[in-house]
């Protein structure tokens, strides 16, 4: 019997763990849960079922809707191509795992007095019904990885501290339509078919391990470096590697088969691209100042900046890492496979220039590489479990600790004391283990960034004022610097002079800090006869500096 109740608490533990993930997750269900980054993960759903517009050409039903429900404050969700069209601008893959439950919620609607908008309460409860269904499903494959590799007991410690003490406990509750719930679970069943495949090598496993890969980069096309796990997977030594190029040629006809698959399914997203754009690979994500940045990854900020740094706002991972140098020592074989891509993903991420990931807890991204950092971190446990009992209690302990630590500072962050944007180091320790937030430690936050498009400078008490830069029109050097009919100083344009005088200054001949406010303002004067006469059209340029003093308008000849 002792045996019996032993090989089920891992069970037990995954019930005790989904329902507690269940019951909060459906308690905290909002009116505006299609909203942000999900809206635009979702926009395929209703344009197609609903308003019969696949390729989104009109986006004035999403208007009217936004001007109802305030789902978001600018349609970034929303692209353009080279003609101005609207496009989508995320990628499909989302949508996919919405439809079941979309499809749902649009049933249920026809049966009640809720409107089949997409976007009244059935839509978005099935939605959310839908999340928690991938994060079973992912939990049921991390309980499957880590029973191949430990105890149940280890099993068990080990799922308690990544649901618990790891940001996993918001991006899979309160956020569980975002693309982390459903790379989570689509990882824990590549990483479940990859062990499978390298006991018994068949077509079977081979496709289950292809499937979720291109589900993946169909969702998140970074996360196509997922390859990375199955090919390098168990291989150590040159040798292994031949053995791994071997085995691939083995089942090249099952393999070219997957590509097929996996270009059949990404092809409704070339069609859409090509009948919107004439291309058939497109990059829709068009974000000013947002992409990926090979050449300057924030590693240093991603780890440890008090912003989102995983080691601050994460730190029982460390165990996890450190578990990397036992896993190696016990076993390289599976050590090269994993860390190859924990690299590599990690050094992606780190490349983003928002490397913050918005309002993320912690460092978001992550999260898809849990189920494999969870093999390692089991490593870990299995290593001090051995040792004697002050060590192993006092890192027992101190996980505990974390734990608690985490979950207090999730607490913080629902209760807007945390801020997901602005934190700096001085706000951190400034709220740390604070249960209020006090007005006055908003100083030590980064600047407010207002997500309208209408920025508005409102703590200008703060701010050192200096007049950057001016020019007075009249002791200039420059020689198209003049005076017009009226003593007005003047700097005229040559022909095909594509812009005026300016000032360049590098950011830190600004400032030390970490941004800076430029002010300026600007009236135009149209004189009569630039609008009355029969003399042929005017265009005036205007001449502004920051001291809001040197405003100048000169017509271009």
């Amino acid at each position: 019997m002792p045996d019996q109740i032993n090989k089920k608490t891992s069970l037990i533990c995954l019930i005790i763990l989904f329902s507690a993930i269940f019951i909060f997750r459906i308690s905290h269900i909002h009116t505006k849960e299609i909203s942000w980054d999900v809206l635009g993960y979702y926009l395929y759903l209703p344009a197609s079922f609903i308003h019969h517009d696949p390729g989104l050409h009109s986006i004035e039903w999403l208007q009217k809707i936004n001007d109802e429900q305030q789902l978001t404050a600018t349609f970034y969700q929303v692209g353009s191509n080279s003609k101005g069209e609207p496009m989508y601008f995320f990628l499909m893959g989302m949508a996919l795992f919405y439809l079941p439950f979309f499809l749902l919620g649009h049933g249920i609607v026809q049966l009640t007095h809720y409107l089949p908008d997409g976007f009244s309460p059935p839509y978005q409860i099935a939605l959310v019904f839908g999340g928690l269904v991938y994060t079973l499903i992912g939990l049921i494959f991390l309980r499957k990885i880590l029973l191949n590799f430990f105890s149940e007991r280890t099993t068990v410690f080990t799922m308690l501290i990544i649901v618990l003490g790891t940001n996993y406990i918001h991006h899979l509750t309160i956020d569980n339509l975002a693309t982390v719930n459903v790379l989570f679970m689509l990882m824990s069943i590549l990483v479940w078919n990859t062990i499978q495949f390298h006991k018994q090598a068949n077509t079977r496993n081979l496709v289950w391990i292809a499937a979720p890969i291109f589900l993946m980069g169909l969702v998140k096309p970074s996360e196509i470096v997922a390859l990375l796990i199955p090919l390098f997977w168990n291989v150590s030594s040159i040798a292994a590697f031949k053995d791994k190029m071997r085995l691939i040629v083995q089942f090249k006809g099952t393999i070219l088969l997957c590509l097929l698959g996996g270009l059949l399914l990404f092809f409704p997203q070339m069609y859409y691209w090509h009948e919107r754009t004439g291309k058939w690979l497109y990059d829709s994500y068009k974000n000013p100042g947002v992409g990926l940045d090979l050449f300057s990854p924030h590693i240093l900020e991603a780890l440890f900046s008090y912003r989102k740094g995983w080691f601050i706002y994460t730190p029982v991972m460390v165990f996890s890492i450190v578990g990397f140098y036992i896993l190696k020592k016990q076993d390289k074989p599976l050590f090269s496979g994993i860390f190859i891509y924990f690299l590599v993903t990690f050094y992606i991420i780190c490349s983003w220039s928002e490397w913050w990931y918005g309002a993320a807890y912690s460092l978001r991204p992550m999260i898809t590489s849990y189920p494999l950092l969870a093999i390692s971190l089991g490593y870990f446990l299995n290593f001090i479990s051995e040792k004697s009992k002050p060590i192993k209690y006092s890192v027992y302990l101190s996980i505990c600790i974390l734990i608690i630590l985490n979950q207090f500072q999730w607490w913080q962050l629902r209760h807007f004391i945390l801020d997901p944007y602005r934190t700096t180091k001085e706000y951190y320790w400034a709220i740390f283990g604070k249960t209020h937030k006090n007005p006055e430690w908003d100083q030590y936050k980064l600047v407010e960034r207002d997500f309208s498009g209408k920025f508005e400078f409102k703590n200008r008490e703060n701010y050192l004022h200096k007049v950057l830069a001016s020019w007075d029109f009249i002791n200039e050097k420059d020689t198209r610097f003049e005076k017009d009919s009226a003593g007005i100083g003047i700097y005229r344009m040559v022909k095909d002079e594509e812009f005026s005088k300016t000032f360049s200054y590098r950011f830190n001949e600004i400032t030390s800090k970490d941004h800076a406010w430029i002010e300026a303002s600007i009236s135009i004067r149209f004189p009569d006869y630039s609008v009355e006469s029969k003399q042929d059209p005017l265009y005036w340029l205007c001449l502004w500096s920051t001291n809001m003093e040197s405003m100048h308008i000169m017509p271009l000849s």
